[in-house]
């Protein structure tokens, strides 16, 4: 064997071994009844920036099986607060519902 073909055969077997160490671990579920349980969470968040007269904040919350329920907010420049409110499941996707609150100040209070 060339020593040129033993260092390319080097070379693609450590490019070969970091590939294999960096990609991502599969999440680990828990199989009950043939139903594959998600990790529950929840999260929040809120910005508030007087200065630039910002505002927006999310919460958002998942179950076991797979639901996720949220909100999030975001006071527009025309003075209005816009409000979706969403659930996600399996059998509807994505279903938002879509609120404005005209000259809110979400800032004050």
């Amino acid at each position: 064997m060339s020593a040129k073909v033993f260092v390319l055969l080097v070379v693609l077997l450590s490019v070969a071994t970091v590939c294999l160490h960096a990609a991502p671990q599969a999440e680990k579920y828990e199989a009950v009844s043939n139903k594959l349980l998600r990790p529950e969470y929840e999260y929040k968040y809120e910005v508030k920036d007087p200065e630039k007269q910002l505002f927006f904040d999310k919460n958002e919350a998942g179950d076991t099986a797979g639901k996720v329920t949220g909100r999030y907010s975001v006071w527009l420049p025309d003075g209005r607060l816009m409000t979706i409110k969403y659930v996600v499941d399996k059998e509807g996707g994505f279903q938002p519902e879509v609120d404005f609150q005209d000259n809110a100040n979400p800032l004050s209070g």
